[in-house]
């Protein structure tokens, strides 16, 4: 699975598919990316019927930041 990721201002954000949609996400940090993890959460969602949300992640430096996702319409 291919995630393009941008920087700008402190916020890494991109576009994923996950489940046949194209997945928008923010992490409000730089340089991070989606995890396996973050990627199996929102494909939960997803399953549940769920077209956005929360996303928090663990940074490779252990701290703790959030974000969101949501489906590209």
């Amino acid at each position: 699975m291919k995630t393009k990721v941008k920087v700008r201002k402190g916020i890494s954000k991109g576009i994923v598919r996950i489940c046949s949609h194209n997945i928008e996400w923010r992490l409000n940090g730089k340089g991070l990316k989606l995890w396996d993890m973050e990627i199996e959460q929102i494909q939960n969602s997803l399953i549940e019927n769920y077209m956005s949300g929360d996303l928090r992640t663990i940074t490779p430096n252990g701290n703790t930041v959030s974000g969101w996702w949501s489906i590209l319409y």
